[in-house]
């Protein structure tokens, strides 16, 4: 019988011996960090003046209005810190995009049954605010609609002044909808719904 002699690779060596190297590389840096850590004094010592002032004040400006306020963008209408948003006449070019298209998107207000449905004419935005949000911003850069701009069927318009502040009682006799639904709770202390939710239309006719 013949033996056969597999010549064996000097790569696999130098692997072994790198991983050897790094194997205790990893043991001196644990032991560097055990040394460290005998230095550090617990419980450490309580914060000084200098260290509260700091805090505080950092949080201070963390809390100031200039920072912490929002503001609705009149292309989709989300609230958006003031900080981030950019004027709408740096877009005025674009807003041939926020166009309903021929579809019947928005609507005038109507006082009576005689009054014809009309739409408001020119781009769907939100006429209370001049400001856009860096979401909107970037889309209307790329010449694209946003994907949730108040023109893609998203508009609902102002809440008329009769609706507004309105009690439990008088919201319950306006509403189109009532709906049911069963929540159980279990065990742990937490609510579960245990039926699907059952919506009901109101007649809403026949209470005026």
């Amino acid at each position: 019988m013949r033996s056969i002699l597999i010549p064996v690779s000097t790569k696999l060596k130098q692997s072994g011996t790198n991983g050897w190297n790094i194997s205790n590389q990893k043991r001196k840096e644990a032991s560097n960090l055990d040394d460290i850590s005998a230095d550090i004094k617990f419980p450490p010592d309580p914060p000084s003046k200098e260290l509260i002032q700091k805090i505080i004040h950092g949080f201070s400006q963390a809390q100031i209005t200039s920072i912490i306020e929002e503001g609705s963008c009149a292309v989709c209408g989300i609230l958006c810190p003031c900080s981030k948003l950019t004027l709408l006449t740096n877009y005025k070019e674009k807003l041939h995009l926020l166009s309903d298209n021929g579809r019947v998107v928005t609507r005038r207000e109507r006082k009576t049954k005689s009054d014809p449905v009309m739409v408001i004419p020119g781009p769907i935005l939100n006429f209370r605010s001049d400001m856009i949000c860096p979401k909107c911003a970037q889309s209307l850069d790329k010449n694209k609609p946003p994907e949730l701009a108040l023109a893609n069927g998203l508009w609902i318009g102002d809440m008329p002044t009769e609706l507004q502040n309105l009690t439990l009682a008088e919201q319950l006799l306006i509403a189109r909808v009532r709906h049911n639904r069963c929540v159980v709770r279990v065990s742990s202390g937490m609510h579960k719904m245990r039926a699907n939710a059952v919506m009901f239309a109101n007649p809403t006719p026949t209470i005026y």
